[in-house]
């Protein structure tokens, strides 16, 4: 055997371990600095929410609320046997649920609905089986789960999320600090464009991604509402009947508010919950980096449940407070739902700083959210 061919075996060798060798990215890996970066969160919130505050302190993040409006949350009634965990564990079960439509920005100011942003959708389930990982105090346990409509974020990992929040509006020192390009975060530029979208016609149109991982019992998943049926604009409830008189110009700085309250002045709306099964082989399903996307042909959607809106009138400034004093995070969830990767450890820092601030700035509590459904509140529509 020559010694180029025991050199070209070698190198076989090497190259089948490294083939063969399987990387599990199932499992968080913690980082040695968590309690330092967690603490920083929290301090970067409160000053956050200090500094946009307007005649009151608003959200850290999605500051400004289109509305919060009644639904029914229906697991599906023949779902699989190995999605049935948390929420999803009785088939058919129906839970009662506030939605919260949003815009992204943490500054009121800055938040007209016309500008480019994300768009958030919030569910909180109500009265639901089991023990929280966290609760707001008032509400008993809740089941809440965030989205947004872009499947990707611009910060991947805890440094870099303590970096832009400590200074959100210099985005340029974030996207390149400094004359070395391989400083620069190139991907997070990229996935920044896609977050900051242009206006949609309705909060009802666009498919919400929970773009963070969580588990569904054993499994590690992402989840998304779709609407049930794609809705062009010329088929909107308005379109329909001609109603205009929300004067719901998409110019206009509130006109996403206007337009959903005259959608559901006529009509309901649905939405499909679905996940994607992480494949723990898969390089492209990180469980830390937020900035890339599960790509559906490896890890295609599969419903759980649908999302009935009914038709309803969340008109008046009392739902509007109430809608003002909720309190949604990742962590009001079951073990069987529990919040992965770095940014997800992270928001349980800064939700709560949010919203503990807030609410002692603003003398106020959180509403019993049970208690306002069954009142009746401010809604004066088809339940």
């Amino acid at each position: 055997m020559t010694d180029r061919f025991r050199i070209l075996v070698a190198l076989v060798s090497v190259c089948l371990v490294v083939a063969c060798t399987r990387v599990d990215h199932s499992e968080e890996l913690l980082r040695d600095d968590e309690v330092g970066q967690g603490a920083a969160t929290r301090a970067s919130f409160e000053k956050l929410v200090e500094a946009y505050r307007t005649e009151y302190v608003a959200r850290g993040a999605h500051a400004k609320a289109h509305a919060c409006v009644r639904a029914y949350f229906d697991v599906l009634p023949d779902l699989r046997a190995e999605f049935r965990h948390g929420v999803f564990a009785e088939p058919g079960r129906r839970y009662r649920t506030w939605v919260r439509f949003s815009n992204g920005h943490y500054d009121l100011r800055a938040s007209p609905d016309h500008k480019n942003d994300a768009r958030g959708m919030a569910l909180k389930l109500l009265e639901i089986d089991g023990e929280p990982l966290e609760q707001d105090g008032v509400n008993g346990p809740t089941q809440d789960f965030l989205m947004a409509n872009t499947p990707v974020f611009f910060v991947r990992n805890m440094p870099d999320y303590n970096s832009f929040i400590a200074n959100p509006e210099d985005l340029k020192s974030f996207f390149f600090p400094g004359w070395n390009p391989f400083k620069w975060r190139i991907r997070e530029v990229f996935a920044g464009k896609q977050v900051l979208s242009p206006a949609p016609a309705s909060v009802l149109d666009p498919m919400y991604f929970s773009i963070t991982p969580y588990k569904l019992g054993p499994r590690n998943i992402k989840f998304a509402a779709r609407p049930c049926h794609a809705r062009p604009v010329q088929e909107s409830a308005i379109a329909e009947t001609g109603d205009h008189s929300s004067g719901a110009d998409s110019s206009g700085a509130d006109f996403l508010g206007e337009q959903l309250r005259a959608e559901l002045a006529h009509t309901g709306a649905c939405f499909i919950f679905q996940v994607q099964v992480q494949d723990p082989d898969a390089q492209a399903m990180s469980l830390d980096d937020a900035t890339r996307a599960w790509p559906e042909q490896e890890a295609p959607f599969v419903p759980l449940a649908t999302l009935s809106i009914p038709r309803q009138d969340f008109s008046g400034e009392e739902q509007a407070q109430f809608c003002e004093n909720l309190a949604f995070a990742p962590w009001h969830a079951l073990p069987a739902h529990r919040p992965l990767g770095q940014l997800n450890r992270l928001r349980r820092h800064a939700y709560p700083a949010s919203s503990d601030y807030r609410h002692a700035q603003n003398e106020a509590q959180i509403p019993d959210a049970v208690a306002y459904w069954e009142a009746g509140g401010g809604a004066r529509g088809n339940l």
